[in-house]
């Protein structure tokens, strides 16, 4: 992974590959689908989306406040607020099982909140974007972006799963390659990002302020959402709860906010795309650190 940072930062030539990124986010999605799900037995799952839902909320709200505050540019909120209703990432059920915690219940929180972001994402990032026309027409032209890339790869597996139960255990089986198909995307989405930060002028956003503001406030929002995550399921399934609202598809609202928003705004995630890595770097070196003989 840190390889592929490192290489897209270098290589904005390979912004080109750009339009294939809803093809990469669809893969991950049908491969993390089509993967056997035991029954939902209780309704725990629906309550840590709901908490992590109204965390996003209250974030969003936040920082409605600190931007008029402070008179911050708008790109500062829009690209807080689309990493605040980010959905989780596909890998969040391996690393959550990687940390000690159930990749099950990952699993059904990625679903979940997927599916809810299909809503939340074209309502509330439709309206802070202020456009012109009316809420109901920027949030079905938001909606009819992000729900294909969701529904398809959902209803492609929740088929094959239904009717062709030995296609979908082998197809399932290569749900350990989304990490290959994440870390081409990480590379390619920073090459894009490269290469918008070249075009608008490096230095000209650096003396804008917004370059480090949007890396600033995807700093503060990727420390907070892994730590609330923890706080809010401290009880009971602080792992699983800290990955999924820490650990963001960061891909699909990237995409979204660059067609919605703009490229500026788009650097918010893209910077939240290197802060959150580094912290799963952190989280997996430190269990896989060696005891230390007494």
């Amino acid at each position: 992974m840190p390889i592929a940072i490192v290489a897209g930062i270098l290589i904005p030539q390979a912004h080109v590959f750009a339009p294939a990124l809803p093809f990469f986010i669809g893969i991950m999605m049908f491969l993390t689908f089509v993967t056997k799900i035991p029954p939902q037995t209780h309704g725990y799952t629906f309550k840590i989306e709901i908490r992590a839902l109204v965390a996003s909320f209250v974030i969003i709200a936040a920082l409605w406040g600190i931007v008029t505050l402070f008179k911050l540019p708008r790109e500062v909120l829009l690209g807080g607020a689309i990493i605040a209703l980010c959905p989780p990432a596909n890998a969040a059920p391996a690393m959550a099982k990687m940390l000690g915690g159930s990749a099950s219940l990952a699993l059904k929180i990625f679903l979940s909140g997927n599916l809810i972001a299909c809503f939340s994402i074209p309502i509330v990032f439709g309206y802070l974007t202020g456009s012109d026309a009316p809420l109901s027409e920027v949030a079905m032209k938001i909606f009819n972006t992000i729900q294909p890339i969701i529904s398809i790869p959902l209803a492609f597996a929740l088929g094959l799963r239904a009717f062709y139960p030995e296609l979908a255990d082998r197809a399932a089986k290569y749900q350990k390659y989304t990490m290959i198909v994440w870390t081409v995307s990480v590379f390619v989405i920073l090459a894009k990002a490269s290469f918008d930060i070249r075009e608008m002028g490096f230095t000209e956003l650096w003396n804008s302020g917004k370059l480090p503001m949007m890396a600033g406030v995807s700093l503060v929002l990727c420390i907070l959402q892994f730590w609330v995550g923890w706080i809010c399921e401290k009880g009971r399934r602080p792992i699983e709860g800290s990955q999924s609202m820490g650990q963001k598809n960061t891909t699909l609202v990237i995409w979204v906010s660059s067609l919605y928003a703009g490229p500026v705004v788009a650097l918010a995630p893209t910077c939240y795309v290197v802060w959150q890595n580094l912290v799963l770097s952190y989280m997996t070196a430190k269990i896989k650190k060696p005891p230390q003989q007494s």
